[in-house]
């Protein structure tokens, strides 16, 4: 790994708010994840408990955040709904927009109006099934299909570093005058000089890669989840069972810690 992606890597927050299963124990809550970047919060479900988690972590609850939800299984998303209270209780003003399965529009509409559950924000709900969801300043979330029971989706954030190394040796080859013109190539931007256009591939590398952070949800081993978790920098898998429990792990869509 190079210095430049271990240097923009450390400015990722990765969170584990709770790693559990079905059933808490004393030391792991429900399933949730949280991803801090540049000020923002991307949470990868809201199990149990949530809201507790997210404040012990000092997360900040009016900070710019979305939400995705990765199945609707009661332990990866029974503590939405506090989590949303909490919120509004704290005054925050921020929208909020929430991504997930179909299901995922009628468990917050029912929520509401069962309980009286208000918020002092506004709150979207997208139902999604995989693609592009959600970017922000060169930060990306993509959903794909996973192998549980019933829709699941797992997740594959991505940072997409915008300029390649600019050469100045180039800009000069090419009658470039050192300056503002530079300055602008080196920011991606095309500049004319003498009636040319230079361009900033010209002078520069290609972007590099992006950067990428993948995590499962709930599955069992499955191509969709191969393909997302190549090359990624960070891969945040489920592991339900010992490898010796690779029967259950089958029967009820989860995978052993050997897979």
């Amino acid at each position: 790994m190079s210095r430049e992606v271990r240097a923009i890597l450390d400015m990722f927050e990765i969170v584990f708010l709770g790693t559990g299963g079905s059933i808490p124990t004393e030391g792991r809550n429900h399933p949730a994840i949280a991803i801090r970047f540049q000020g923002v919060v991307l949470l990868f479900d809201a199990g149990e408990d949530v809201q507790r988690q997210y404040m012990r972590a000092g997360l900040g609850l009016n900070r710019p955040m979305a939400i995705f939800v990765s199945h609707i299984h009661a332990d990866h998303v029974i503590g939405l709904p506090g989590l949303l209270l909490r919120m509004s209780l704290l005054g925050r003003q921020r929208p909020l927009e929430i991504f997930g399965p179909k299901e995922l529009i009628e468990y917050v509409r029912m929520t509401r109006d069962s309980i009286g559950l208000g918020t002092t924000f506004e709150t979207t709900v997208y139902a999604v099934d995989e693609g592009r969801l959600w970017g922000h300043n060169g930060l990306s979330v993509r959903a794909f299909p996973v192998k549980h029971r019933g829709l699941a989706l797992g997740f594959e954030v991505t940072y997409q570093r915008p300029r390649g190394k600019f050469h100045p040796e180039r800009a000069e080859a090419l009658g470039v005058p050192r300056g503002p013109l530079w300055h602008n190539l080196a920011m991606g931007k095309a500049v004319e000089i003498d009636g040319r256009r230079i361009e900033p591939h010209e002078v520069s590398d290609p972007p590099p890669s992006p950067l990428k952070i993948v995590y499962t949800g709930d599955t069992r081993p499955c191509e969709s989840l191969l393909e997302a978790a190549t090359g990624a920098e960070v891969l945040i898998s489920e592991a339900m069972y010992a490898s010796d429990k690779v029967d259950l792990a089958q029967e009820r869509g989860h995978m052993t810690a050997r897979e």
